[in-house]
């Protein structure tokens, strides 16, 4: 009898030492809260709006991240008892296109490619983009600003209109840097566009098939002895105004190439200076409403 009972009991500590084996290793996932802006959710909100600011686990011993590159919990040494609430704070991406949220301007030129989409912006962006060859583009700046810092802001290689209120420049000063290029078809809508840098706050491009049309917009520059705008395609003023510091070497607004066709229907172009406000270098220019100061080589040339 005391033979049974001792097999017995070495049973069930046999037994037990196996259920406390089996415990000690076991394995699983944790349960996870996901708490979005101080309310609880069924799961992770949109990466591209949203970041994850903390954790928090009853436990000490397991390793808990939240993997911001796969978006999801990364555990390791957990039993599957452990409750994570990890949380998770609204961050605006300064620029939107088709819903999705992007860091820089040129991670949305990359998105749409050559394609055709619309460009918000939700807050001020700092660095330039290139788009690609054919694109077809909308931006709304919204009154926000996009400064190049350094590289030129925005190089357009096909369609695009940009419509305000707001604003492109570049406010490194000693760079030389554009605040536009345009080597494609580009309208621009009630816009402010500046400049700090050493180079121009625009340049419409030589490639024979440029066309810049300004309506309702000012372009500026504030440093002396440069030019604001060089035309070297196709280029209307309809409305809005153009202005700068230049003198006789850097006119506001220069017109060179012999094929540089430059209409001037209304709006004005003004040197704040003692220089040129419009320097025809050897293009077309086609006279209406524009008003100018000073000039040189101009159809009817003060």
């Amino acid at each position: 009898m005391n033979k049974v009972k001792f097999l017995f009991l070495a049973s069930v500590l046999s037994l037990t030492a196996m259920f406390c084996a089996c415990d000690k290793n076991e394995t699983g996932s944790p349960k996870i809260k996901y708490i979005v802006d101080g309310k609880e959710q069924e799961s992770a909100p949109d990466k591209n709006f949203y970041k994850a600011v903390s954790i928090e686990s009853n436990s000490k011993e397991a390793s808990i991240v939240w993997d911001v590159a796969t978006w999801s919990l990364e555990a390791s040494n957990t039993t599957g008892r452990e409750t994570v609430n990890v949380y998770f704070e609204y961050q605006t991406k300064p620029v939107t296109v088709d819903g999705i949220g992007f860091d820089s301007l040129q991670d949305a030129f990359n998105y749409i490619g050559s394609g055709s989409k619309r460009i918000y912006l939700t807050k001020d962006v700092t660095g330039g983009g290139n788009t690609a060859a054919g694109a077809d583009i909308k931006i709304e700046l919204g009154g926000f600003t996009i400064d190049g810092a350094g590289e030129d802001t925005i190089i357009n290689n096909g369609t695009m209109k940009i419509y305000g209120a707001g604003t492109i420049t570049n406010t490194v000063d000693g760079e030389y840097s554009k605040s536009i290029v345009n080597y494609g078809d580009l309208s621009l809508y009630g816009v402010t566009v500046t400049n700090e840098t050493d180079s121009v706050a625009i340049w419409n491009s030589e490639n024979g098939s440029s066309v810049l049309t300004i309506e309702n917009s000012d372009i500026s520059h504030s440093k002396s002895g440069v030019m604001t705008v060089v035309n070297s395609g196709t280029m209307e003023i309809v409305s809005g105004s153009i202005s700068g510091v230049g003198d006789s070497f850097h006119p506001v607004l220069y017109n060179n190439r012999g094929s540089s066709v430059l209409t001037l229907t209304g709006g004005s172009v003004t040197n704040n200076a003692d220089g040129y406000a419009i320097y025809n270098e050897s293009g077309v220019i086609n006279l209406g409403g524009t008003t100018y100061n000073n000039s040189y080589n101009m159809p009817s040339a003060e």
